[in-house]
This record gives C-alpha cells, sequence and structure tokens, in this order.
C-alpha cells in the first residue's frame, strides 16, 4: 500500500514515480540461502505465458497495480519479457489469427464471387465506406481499414460473418495442403523427373535433379503449420497492397511531380506522373516480391533506384529497393494450370501448359510467368534454398544528376523521409551475413513490413503492453498505447486514470480489474467517477503482488531450464527457507522509511499472509510469543518476593521463606513442564498461550499453594506430627481438588471455540492446571511434611541444618508479617466493616450491595453496547508498519480475497452446473463482491469449451491440433466431448455483448445467451424453428449425458488443451514434461468422480467494520454454505477469520453457561463427598441440600462476577473475541477460588457457632490472609502486562484480566460473607461437634497426654495445654492465623 503523507492526491508525477521505483525494488528483490542467490522471479506466482509453452522465467511476475494505469510501469519489463510477449502474445495470440482471418474475410465473405457467402459484406462497408458507417448509425471516422483486421477477432463466433470466416479458414488450409501445396510438388517432381530423363548436359541434369528433390522433399514435409504460414505471409503481401495504397498514392504524387523532378523526360525516362489507386497497389506488390536488401532491408516502393538491393542511384532506373526476395506476382492457381493437375490422372483430358510436352524449368517460356512467380511454388521452395544476407539498417541513396541543389534535396529526402529502419537485433542475422533459406529472409522482411510504422507501428524487444496496447480493453485501442503521467498536470492524470484498469492483457484471461480492490480514499469514491466525471483525488494504492504458495511449487520453479543462472536442485525444506526469507525481505523492501517523514512524499505500507510460511502476521506473532520473557520472569519474581515478605517471621522456626521459595518454585516448574509436554504432544505455542497462561496460571498455582501452607501452618501449631499434617491437607484438599477440576473443566469447554490460539491455548491451560494440582497437593505438601519435622525439631528456616536459640512462645506470632497483615485486614477493617456493631455492619452492608448492584447494572448495560471483532490492526503496536497498513484497509479499502468451494456432486448431471454456477453468479452479485464473468468458473469455462462458443482454436500454436471440445475424441465410444444447451431454468447471468458503435462493456457477464445471438448449427441440433417463443428463450451451454470416465477425458483434455484450471484434484504430482527440463504440461489425471473442486480468486470490498463483514459472511453464505441441495463453501481471510464472530455472544453465553454448570455440579457433588466424609448425625437429604445450597451460593459469585467482567471490559474498550471471551471466562475460575473455600469453611462452622455472623467470622478469619495473598498474587502477575508495548495484549488480555482480579475478589471475599451473615438457617449448619478434634481424633490427643477439649475449645498452644487454660473463642480463631 502506498498513501500520501499529506493526506493529499497520490495521482500527481512526483508521487506516482516513488511509487513505480518502489515496485521495481520489489522485482528486484534478492535472497541468499545455502550461498545461492535467488530472485522474486524465484517465488512469484506466475513468470510465464502458462504450463508447456517454455517461457517460464521469460515472462514479468504477475501482479494487480493501478500503476498499471500509466506508461512508465513499463520498466519492470525485462528485454527478454519483452520479446516473449512480442512473439508469444502479439504476434501468436493478437496479429496472426486476424491476418489469417482478414485474409479469409476478403477472398470468401464478400460475396465477390459468384457462389460465395457475402456474410461480412455489412462489416466490411461499416469499415471502408464512411458513408455507409454514418448510414448504419456509426461515426465517420469509424470507417477504417485497418479496423477490419480487430473486428474479424471480437465478432462472435455465432456472428454469420464470424461463422463463415472460421468455417472458410479451415476449408482453405485443409484444401491447400491437400489438394493444393501436396499435389502440385508431388506432380512437379514426377514430371521433373521426367524431363531429367532428356537431358544430357550435367550441369542441366544438376539444376533439374536439384529441383525435383527439393519438390520431393516439399511434397513430404509440408504439414498444416507450414500451409498456414504460406497463407499467412501472402496475406500480409496482399493487405501491403490493400491497405498501404492510398497512402501511397498520396505521398508519391506530392513528391515525383514534373516540376520536382530535374530530367527531360523527352530525352530521358521519367517516372510516371500522377498515378493512380491501382498503379499504387501494384508498386506496393512489385516491392513485396522485389530483391531482398541486405543494405537497406526496409528498402522503399518507390520505383526509382537504378538498382533493387540498395546500392543503385535515385532516378537512375525503376526499380523499387529491397522486398522479400520471393516473387509471388502469379495467379495461385497459374501452377495448378501449367501441370493440369485437376486432370493429371486422366491421361485422355490431361492437357499441360508445357511449350515443349515437359515440365521445363530451363527453357519453357511459360515456367516462369506460371511457375516460377507462383506464391505455392516460389514459397515453398524458397524454403529449400540457400540464401546469405542479412538484415540492415543503411539509407536509402539520393540523385547524382550534377544539380548539387537537387542532389542534396533528394538526399535528404532519401534519408529522412524515405528511410525506415525495420531491423532489431533479433531479427537475425542482423548486420553480419550469414546463411539461411531464401524463406527465412522473406520472413524477416515480411515481419519487418508489418511491424513498422506504416502497419502495427511496434519495436520488437522495445515494445510492451504498456507502449502497444492490443486493443482489448475499454478504452485501449490496436496499436495505441497506455497513459504517461510524465510532465502531464494532476488534472490529467487523474482524468486519465478516470476509467477500467486492466492487467496487461488488457482484460483477455482475468477481465477487468475491480478498482475497490486497489484504490482508496478517492474522490468521487469507486463507482461514482468515470471519464465524465473524474477522479479529483487518490489518497491510497494498494498493489498486489502473488507469491507461490507452497514450498515445493518453488522447487520445481527453480530447477526449470530457464532459470537465470541455471537450475537448482533444492529440497522443500530449502524452498520453505527462501520462501521465508523473500517474504521478510519483501516487508523490508517495501516498507522501508514507512516511519520517516523526509523518506519522501509517499509512504509504503505492506503485508504478507501466511500461505506456505508465516508472513508479517506470523512473524510479528512469533516475535509478541517469544518477547514474553522479561515480563513473565519479573511476574514470578515480584510474586515470589511478595509471598516471601508475608511468610518471613524474626522467629527463625516459624518463619516459611525456604518453604514459601520451594513452592513457588513448584508452581513455575509445574506450568513450564505443562508447556514443554504441551509441545511435545504437538500443541503450538501461540500468542494466546504466551501472554495470558503465565500471568494467570501462575497466580492460580500460589493460590492453591497458600491455602495449602496456612492450612498446615495452622495445624502445626497443634503439635508437628503426622497426624497433625494429615488434619491439615483432609482440610485443603476437598477445596483445592474442587477449584482444579472446576478450572480444569473450564479450560475443556473453552474447546468449544474454533479459535485455535483460543482452543489450543486452552488444551496448554488444561494441562497446566493438573501438573499444578499434581505439584501442589502431591509434592508441596511433602515438602510442608519435612518443614514441619524442621520446626519441630528446632532448626532455622532457610539455614535448615542450624538450630534456632531459646525462644518465646507468647510473642511468636506476633514476629511474623502474615500475622500482622492478618490482623490489619482482619480485625481492623473486616470484622468491624462485615461483623461490627449494628449501626456499622448495616451501612457497610448496604454499601456492599449497593457496590455489587452497582456493577451489576453498570456490566449489564455495558454488556448491551457490545462490539465484536478484532482486525489486523488491533494486532500491531502503533509503531509497526503494518498497523498503519491495517488500519488504512479498513478505512479505506476493507477488501480481501475470497473463494468458493464445492465437494463431491453429480459434476455429469446439467442440473448440478447450473446450480453451481447460479451460486457463484449470486455470490458476486453482492454488493460487497467484485463482479466477476462467469468464465472465469471452470465449469462454466468448461461448459463453453464444449460448445460451439469455444474459442481456442483461433489462436493455436499448432494449427494441426484442434483444441475445442467437439475436436476431442474419446476413445471409448468415439464420441467428442462436445455439449449441448439447455434452456436457462436457474435465471443465470446473460453474456454482455458489444453492439460495436463504440459502446465498450468491461465485463462480460454470464455465459448464457439469446436464441438471436446462438449459432445457427446449435438451433439446428436442438430443433428450434425460430418462433416468436423461441426468439426470447434463453439458453446456456452443458455437458449432459456424460459418464465420471469420459469428463475425466474431456477435463484432461481441456486442462491440457485450452489451460482449465478449476483446483481439481490431480493423482499425478506434475504432467509429462517438456523439453525445458523443470517445465511440465497441464495433461495430469484427475481424480473422478471429482471429490473437489474450486472458483476463481474473487474478492470481497468495502468491509469496513466488523459488523459489516460478519453482515456479508451471513448473506453470501446463505448462498452458498447453507444450501442443502448443493452444498458449497466460501473461503479466504472474512470466512477463515471474521466467521468467527458470528454468534460469538452466543459463544461466550454457551462458554460462560457450561463453565458455571460445570462449577455448580462439581461444588454439588464435592461438598456432598466432603460433608458424607465428614459423618456426623446429618442424613442425606439434610448433606444434598447443604451442598446444594453452598453449590447455589459459588455460582451465584461466579456469575455476578462473570456478568461484571464482561461488561466492565466491553465499556473499557474490549470487544468480544475468542481472546476476550478467554480472559471473561477465566472471571470464572478465580470466582470459584474464593467462593469455594469461603463457602466450604461457613458450611462447615462447629455446630456450636450458632450465628450465621460468627460462622463468618469462623471463616474468614482464616482465610482473610490466604485469599488477600492470593489476590495480590494474581494481580501482581497481571500487572505486569501493562508494560507490554503491544496494544494487542494490553486491551484483550490486560484490561479484562485486570478487572477479573477486583471483580472476582470483592464478590468472593467481600460480598459473598456479607450475604452469608444474614443465611442463618440450620441446613446450611453442616459442622461437627467440634472441628477441632473429632472423636476419632482423640487417641492423639491421649497419646499426647493432653487434655481432652471441650464442644467449643481448642489446644492453643504448648503452655495453654500445660496450664489447662480453655482459651476463649475469640482468642481461638485468633491464634489460628498466626504464624
Amino acid at each position: 500500500m502506498a498513501m500520501s503523507r499529506d493526506g493529499g492526491n497520490l495521482f500527481e508525477e512526483n508521487r506516482l514515480e516513488e511509487i513505480r521505483e518502489r515496485m521495481d525494488a520489489i522485482e528486484n528483490l534478492t535472497v541468499t540461502y545455502n550461498d545461492n542467490v535467488f530472485t522474486w522471479e524465484d517465488v512469484c506466482t506466475l513468470n510465464g505465458l502458462g504450463a508447456g509453452t517454455s517461457t517460464t522465467y521469460k515472462f514479468p511476475c504477475a501482479r494487480l497495480s493501478p500503476m498499471d494505469f500509466f506508461q512508465e510501469t513499463r520498466t519492470y519489463f525485462k528485454e527478454v519479457d519483452r520479446v516473449t510477449w512480442y512473439h508469444g502474445v502479439v504476434r501468436g495470440a493478437a496479429i496472426r489469427p486476424r491476418v489469417l482471418r482478414f485474409g479469409i474475410l476478403q477472398q470468401h465473405c464478400l460475396g465477390l464471387e459468384e457462389g460465395q457467402s457475402d456474410a461480412c459484406k455489412v462489416q466490411a462497408g461499416l469499415r471502408l465506406n464512411p458513408d455507409f458507417a454514418e448510414q448504419m448509425g456509426y461515426p465517420r471516422e469509424y470507417a477504417n481499414p485497418l479496423g477490419l483486421i480487430g473486428d474479424v477477432g471480437s465478432l462472435e463466433l455465432s456472428d454469420n460473418c464470424r461463422i463463415c470466416i472460421e468455417e472458410s479458414l479451415e476449408a482453405k488450409m485443409e484444401k491447400l495442403q491437400h489438394e493444393l501445396v501436396v499435389p502440385f510438388f508431388s506432380v512437379l517432381a514426377r514430371e521433373l523427373r521426367r524431363f531429367q530423363q532428356t537431358l544430357a548436359d550435367p550441369e542441366e541434369l544438376a539444376q533439374v535433379d536439384d529441383l525435383a528433390t527439393k519438390a520431393e522433399k516439399i511434397a513430404k514435409k509440408v504439414d498444416k503449420r507450414a500451409v498456414e504460414d504460406f497463407y499467412y505471409y501472402q496475406v500480409l503481401r496482399s493487405t501491403y497492397a490493400e491497405l498501404g495504397a492510398e497512402a501511397y498514392q498520396s505521398a508519391y504524387n506530392q513528391l515525383i511531380t514534373p516540376d520536382a523532378v530535374p530530367l527531360d523526360c523527352s530525352t530521358s525516362a521519367c517516372p510516371k506522373f500522377n498515378i493512380t489507386l491501382e498503379d499504387s497497389k501494384q508498386a506496393l506488390r512489385n516491392h513485396a516480391d522485389n530483391t531482398f536488401s541486405s543494405i537497406t532491408t526496409a528498402g522503399s516502393p518507390l520505383p526509382a533506384w537504378s538498382e533493387s538491393d540498395g546500392s543503385g542511384i535515385m532516378l537512375q532506373g525503376f526499380n523499387p529497393v529491397g522486398g522479400s526476395g520471393v516473387n509471388m506476382s502469379a495467379d495461385t492457381l497459374s501452377a495448378v494450370a501449367y501441370l493440369d493437375l485437376v486432370n493429371y490422372r486422366n491421361t485422355s483430358a490431361w492437357n499441360p501448359l508445357y511449350a515443349n510436352s515437359y515440365a521445363d524449368p530451363l527453357n519453357d517460356p511459360n515456367w516462369v510467368p506460371l511457375v516460377e512467380t507462383n506464391p505455392v511454388y516460389a514459397w515453398f521452395m524458397a524454403g529449400e534454398t540457400e540464401m546469405t544476407a542479412h538484415c540492415g539498417n543503411g539509407n536509402l541513396t539520393g540523385s547524382e544528376t550534377g544539380d548539387r541543389t537537387f542532389d542534396t534535396f533528394t538526399n535528404f529526402v532519401a534519408v529522412h523521409k524515405l528511410t525506415q529502419y525495420w531491423c532489431t537485433k533479433y531479427a537475425e542475422p542482423f548486420e553480419e551475413d550469414a546463411t539461411r533459406t531464401k524463406q527465412h529472409f522473406a520472413r524477416m522482411f515480411y515481419d519487418g513490413l508489418l511491424d513498422s510504422d506504416s502497419f502495427l507501428g511496434i519495436t520488437q524487444g522495445s515494445d510492451d503492453p504498456y507502449t502497444w496496447t492490443l486493443g482489448a480493453g475499454c478504452g485501449y485501442s490496436l496499436g495505441g498505447e497506455r497513459y504517461s503521467y510524465t510532465e502531464q498536470s494532476e488534472a490529467d492524470v487523474l482524468a486519465n486514470a478516470s476509467g477500467n484498469l486492466y492487467f496487461i492483457e488488457e482484460g483477455v484471461s482475468v477481465g477487468v480489474v475491480d478498482r475497490n480492490l486497489l484504490i482508496g480514499d478517492a474522490t468521487p469514491p469507486v463507482g461514482n467517477y468515470n471519464f465524465s466525471n473524474p477522479l479529483q483525488k487518490v489518497g491510497v494504492v494498494q498493489s498486489l503482488f502473488a507469491l507461490l504458495g507452497e514450498p515445493k511449487a518453488i522447487r520445481n520453479r527453480v530447477s526449470n531450464c530457464n532459470r537465470p543462472g541455471g537450475p537448482l536442485n533444492i529440497t522443500d525444506e530449502d524452498a520453505e527457507e527462501v520462501l521465508y526469507l523473500a517474504k521478510e525481505r519483501f516487508d523490508e523492501i517495501w516498507s522501508k522509511g514507512w516511519d520517516d517523514e523526509s523518506a519522501g512524499e509517499v509512504q509504503f505500507v505492506g503485508f504478507v499472509d501466511d500461505v506456505g510460511v508465516v508472513g508479517t502476521t506470523g512473524r510479528f506473532l512469533k516475535e509478541i510469543t517469544l518477547s514474553n520473557g522479561w515480563l513473565t520472569t519479573i511476574s514470578i519474581l515480584i510474586i515470589c518476593c511478595f509471598s516471601v515478605f508475608l511468610m518471613f517471621s524474626l522467629d527463625a522456626v516459624e518463619s516459611k521463606v525456604a518453604l514459601t521459595l520451594v513452592g513457588c518454585g513448584l508452581v513455575v516448574l509445574s506450568y513450564f513442564a505443562a508447556l514443554g509436554f504441551s509441545i511435545m504432544i504437538g500443541i503450538k505455542i501461540n500468542v494466546a498461550t504466551a501472554w495470558t497462561l503465565p500471568f494467570i496460571l501462575l497466580g492460580l498455582g500460589v493460590d492453591d499453594m497458600y491455602i495449602v501452607l496456612l492450612a498446615l501452618k495452622k495445624e502445626s501449631q497443634k503439635g508437628h506430627s503426622e497426624d497433625s499434617f494429615l488434619r491439615g491437607m483432609q482440610e485443603v484438599v476437598v477445596p483445592v481438588t474442587m477449584t482444579s477440576l472446576v478450572n480444569a473443566s473450564m479450560f475443556a469447554i473453552m474447546n468449544i471455540s474454533d479459535v485455535p490460539a483460543v482452543n489450543l491455548t486452552a488444551r496448554v491451560a488444561l494441562i497446566a492446571v493438573v501438573f499444578l494440582y499434581l505439584s501442589i497437593i502431591f509434592c508441596f505438601s511433602a515438602y510442608c511434611f519435612l518443614d514441619m519435622k524442621r520446626q519441630a525439631a528446632g532448626t532455622r528456616d532457610v539455614f535448615c541444618c542450624t538450630k534456632a536459640g531459646e525462644r518465646s512462645n507468647e510473642d511468636s506470632g506476633n514476629k511474623c508479617v502474615g500475622t500482622w497483615l492478618s490482623t490489619l485486614l482482619y480485625d481492623k477493617l473486616f470484622k468491624p466493616l462485615v461483623l461490627g456493631n449494628s449501626t456499622i455492619r448495616i451501612v457497610s452492608h448496604l454499601l456492599i450491595w449497593a457496590v455489587a448492584a452497582g456493577l451489576v447494572g453498570v456490566s449489564i448495560y455495558g454488556i448491551t453496547e457490545r462490539e465484536v471483532g478484532l482486525g489486523l490492526e488491533d494486532f500491531f503496536p502503533h509503531d509497526h508498519q503494518a498497523q498503519q497498513w491495517a488500519s488504512k484497509r479498513t478505512e479505506s479499502l476493507g477488501s480481501w480475497s475470497i473463494g468458493m468451494n464445492w465437494g463431491a456432486l453429480t459434476y455429469t448431471e446439467p442440473e448440478t452446473q447450473m446450480k453451481m454456477i447460479k451460486q457463484f453468479e449470486d455470490v458476486i452479485a453482492h454488493p460487497n463482491v467484485a463482479d466477476v464473468d462467469t468464465k472465469q468458473l471452470w465449469i462454466a469455462d468448461l461448459a463453453i469449451w464444449t460448445s460451439r462458443m469455444c474459442d481456442a482454436n483461433v489462436a493455436r500454436s499448432n494449427p494441426s491440433i484442434k483444441m475445442c471440445g467437439r475436436d476431442q475424441v474419446w476413445p471409448v465410444d468415439n464420441s467428442t466431448c462436445a455439449g449441448t444447451w439447455k434452456r436457462n431454468a436457474f435465471g443465470l447471468r446473460q453474456k454482455i455483448f458489444n453492439d460495436m458503435k463504440g459502446q465498450c462493456n468491461a465485463y462480460e457477464g454470464g455465459i448464457c445467451r439469446p436464441t438471436s445471438k446462438m449459432h445457427f448449427a446449435d438451433l439446428i441440433d436442438l430443433g428450434i424453428n425460430m418462433s416468436a417463443q423461441d426468439q426470447n428463450e434463453v439458453w446456456c451451454p452443458v455437458m449432459e449425458g456424460w459418464s465420471d470416465d469420459k469428463l475425466r477425458f474431456c477435463i484432461k483434455q481441456w486442462r491440457f488443451l485450452a489451460g482449465g484450471g478449476g483446483g481439481l484434484i490431480l493423482e499425478d504430482e506434475h504432467g509429462s514434461p517438456t523439453q525445458c527440463q523443470g517445465e511440465y504440461y497441464s495433461n495430469e489425471e484427475i481424480k473422478t468422480p471429482i471429490p473437489y473442486s474450486t472458483g476463481p480468486t474473487m474478492f470481497s470490498f468495502n468491509l469496513l467494520s466488523h459488523e459489516i463483514t460478519t453482515t456479508v459472511i451471513e448473506e453470501t453464505r446463505a448462498i452458498c454454505d447453507d444450501d442443502k441441495e448443493l452444498h458449497c463453501w466460501l473461503t479466504g481471510i472474512p470466512y477463515n477469520y471474521w466467521s468467527q464472530y458470528i454468534g460469538i455472544f452466543s459463544v461466550l453465553v454457551e462458554i460462560s453457561a457450561w463453565s458455571v454448570c460445570v462449577g455448580f455440579v462439581v461444588a454439588v457433588l464435592f461438598l456432598l463427598a466432603q460433608h458424607t466424609r465428614q459423618g456426623g448425625n446429618r442424613s442425606l437429604a439434610q448433606n444434598v441440600g447443604g451442598s446444594l445450597a453452598g453449590a447455589l451460593l459459588i455460582t451465584a459469585v461466579m456469575i455476578l462476577s462473570l456478568v461484571s467482567v464482561i461488561g466492565l471490559s466491553i465499556l473499557a474498550g474490549v470487544s468480544i473475541t475468542g481472546f476476550s471471551i478467554m480472559s471473561f471466562v477465566l472471571s470464572v475460575g478465580f470466582s470459584v477460588e474464593y467462593a469455594v473455600h469461603v463457602v466450604s469453611r461457613w458450611l462447615h462452622a462447629p455446630n456450636s457457632i450458632q450465628s450465621a455472623s460468627d460462622r463468618v467470622d469462623y471463616a474468614m478469619a482464616f482465610l482473610t490472609l490466604p485469599t488477600f495473598m492470593s489476590f495480590m498474587s494474581s494481580c501482581i502477575g497481571v500487572a505486569t502486562l501493562s508494560q507490554t508495548e503491544f496494544s494487542f495484549t494490553q486491551v484483550f488480555y490486560f484490561r479484562p484480566l485486570i478487572i477479573v482480579m477486583p471483580v472476582t475478589y470483592y464478590f468472593g471475599c467481600w460480598w459473598l460473607p456479607a450475604f452469608l451473615s444474614i443465611l442463618d438457617f440450620e441446613f446450611v449448619k453442616l459442622g461437627g461437634e467440634s472441628e477441632e478434634v473429632r472423636p476419632q481424633e482423640q487417641p492423639i490427643a491421649e497419646k499426647q497426654g493432653l487434655p481432652e477439649p471441650t464442644d467449643i475449645h481448642r489446644l492453643s498452644d504448648q503452655e495453654d495445654s500445660d496450664n489447662g487454660k480453655a482459651p476463649s473463642l475469640l482468642e481461638d480463631i485468633t491464634s489460628e492465623v498466626e504464624c
């Protein structure tokens, strides 16, 4: 993409030059790999004229650009490219077919002879007679004889004139070969041999033997190509005379006058004055038949020189200079009359025109006028006759009359007015003599004549599609040129760029290029401007460069024999690396200086797709993915430091720094182990994995670590035995297992998403949750047990090999940071507010409920304001050139390539074929899909190929091979690949026909046609009698009655002969090889029944927002994907990427609902299991009821948190995407982390604690510290994301996750306890008689020699135990949270 830095117009000379230079830099791109240099031509999609043409590396790489409006863009055409274009396109596809048909039109379709068709009489009259053209409604300037050459190529194949031309041409070539050339030379050879037997003179014998041998050789080897060549050059000869006569007559009569020629015509021979048009024609024919000149090959038709070869003097003779060297002045049938071929086998009637009973080339006076100058004899004999000469660009000579003034004048005229320079270095031999055949030099002359300014005005090796146009596209003429912006005003440049845009072939193969794809920020907008209402500004232009999508295609490409520097043998892996380097280099070259205001007036930004190997996005995402290391490290360090800080105590024995570090280390190790395991089983790490999981899962991991650590710490207050350890683990194993299972289930549910970045990340997270659970429950707990032993032994924390000194048990708890923080958070903050005196409690509860209601209310509003989607511009940071590209593309272009695909259908059925076409036409009829001619669809193109509308025979490289379906014979039953026509029962588009009056339609439209435009032979086949009803019918080409085997054969022929496509599955890697190594024909076998096919490349445009894009996807899928009768599916970036946003809110609701439901079910089951395990006098109904109540409370927290997170995130500018959904749903995991522990402990408070507020006091006195630590550690992990330079991670990860943390903490640790404090119901009181010492635990007390505790008391510490003191409930709870 190129855009003006100042927001102004790009279409002015200086800025267009900048764009052209940048495009040329891409064409010159090179990369080095394994000491081999690879070029742009090694990796671009198309750099030849097609498979089997041996032109790979001899034609420019395909690209689409608005710069194709302008002639200056031609600089990317190398010399070899121009030569290929000249021979393959201009001569082979455009001019030769037209010249042949122009000759046929003149000779066979004007009704000039009795019994001859006059089908082209009107068309010829329009071009030859201005009055007639005007009478028929055409402008007078339409009458241009040269226009007939263009007409014969553009007339419909169903036009009667075109039918006459095509049928006559085939008949003419057959007749020339088999009824004239071969018979003539066969008989001539025999007759010469007969005459040879009469000769005795060795010299004469040798002369006649040479002629007879040549005649025999010609008769044996002449083929259709040779005959067509003969006719082509014969037509050129006559065309030279017919079309050049008028101009020659005018020039001659102005130059050669009695006053201008200083000769005394009474004593000297003077040239003819005031010549007629017929005189002019004859002069031109004489020139064509004249001697070939190596001095000045172009010569001059003016009969004014003493010598014919260019060495003579002007006005001293009556010879033209130069010519073909092959005299074809006699009638074509003169040789037939000479040999009397008609009666040759009838001896009695045979009457040749021999003067002496033999075909005597030595003495027969009839030989020269009837045979030697006969076009057939002269041309083909010239092909067997050697000649030494060369193509020369010398000057014509002037006169030598002695009159200095006159001679100076004639020399000036001869050099500057009459001399033409036809020879180029490609006219071999050039400037130096070499031996070839006379026919070779004759071709040289006629080719130069055709290229001369008098006709085509083209120079081989110099001209290209920008300086010489084919006349196929609207606004282009044959031999014209594309507009040049050099030294033109801005208004003129804009006006001349206001028409249709074409690729270099002017729409012949790919059609008109939709300007919506390539031009943006235009005034007037694209679609509203034209030559009458021209452009006023173009702010953005986009150029599309195509690369090979598969590494193996590059491997095949570089093995081609035409590769500059020689072919290379590389592996697919090498090719993949080359493609990667080429894409990387493309980005570097195109976007160079994009952020440098001094680097020109144009800003260049670009994007390379990820087909084959990663491109711009892939490289950037890899960069993002791998750049999270430092933030992850910082997050880990801060979390570890925070945890260590809270677990540090001045009491070296009670301190748990080492154990905390071990726990943090296990969490980190478990995460990276899960990451490594995921990679081992084939899960690719992506940006979501890198920028979500380490910051979330590490927090979840340390949350569980805190719970286990503090629970065991509490139990260690009662002793350091195995029983104490087991009691602690029994308390936490169920809630930790439950939270882990909920989290695992939540991540499992995320696999509903079809976004790889989401479901792959969810799989990694699922594995990580399992690993974290196992490490915390089995590994970390073991370290905790060892730490308990350390404490029992009285050794120091960290320095565990050293004994601590005397310790005071009275103030050991006050030495712990955690104790201080717990006192601050719970005693000074939470308890006074939530559980304090009635006034404060009422106010605080009202405030808590008000905040909760406010959060939910605001969040619900936020959800109603939701936006969906994530554009490419959201991926890239603002300081990345691709972000500018993506933003401008969304604002001004919004175009993407798309495609249609079909699976296994009954392709042999006409109804299926027409339905496919209908689907295709309905999709491209959508206002956001660029128009494409129906014939671009493979099934439509194949149908045309099987009909009489096939034009593949027009420009055959080998005239002996017919290339249309009706000419291909299926050997199984000798039927042909001929289709038929069916009535248009599906409302398919009709073809748009130009009326030849200057109106030009850029698009052809459909392939169906009305009865009036049908080929008469098709109407006969269909039995149409041209009734009024039949006149209104529309017909469409189809294949009917074919088997799969016949379809297989015909498609193979179609692909081989006509270059058909369709993306069909091939059974061979490539077709048969050509003579050029590494190049193959397109004749692979296709797989049948056809399992899969594709449509042409299509483009969507004006997708300027996510909403428009998803609407277009839904509307077009309704045509294709949702069709139950004939299923097809649409692909391309909009469908592969934006389709995830269709119904994405429903996906969010679905994933959220499943997560909450799973959380509810897991909570019910685990709470029930926990109640059942604890035993007691409760019934099953009580356990179930309590479990349901607890699960409902947990679910309420999940729902409130989820709704709040979603709504607040949306208000914070986070749109709904697969990435944000993942962040939203993580709130379920965090809310469960808090709610499970709170609800579980609240439910299981000892029965002696009766009031709801006391039960909350019991739960939160212990949980305040670990939940706050969990909250802080998670916040720390997420907060580090704020330091990323990538806006994508800040928007879709940091914003929602930083909202998740306080919201879930608020609902789980403030709103939930406040709510629980008013739930004073018996069925939720599921605790035991004493939670601290159960009956089965009494042996432990007895074993330790401790007094049996009361129902509501516990052993607080050893000193109290010794004194037999029973602490109060408050003292009991307070001591539980001491270090």
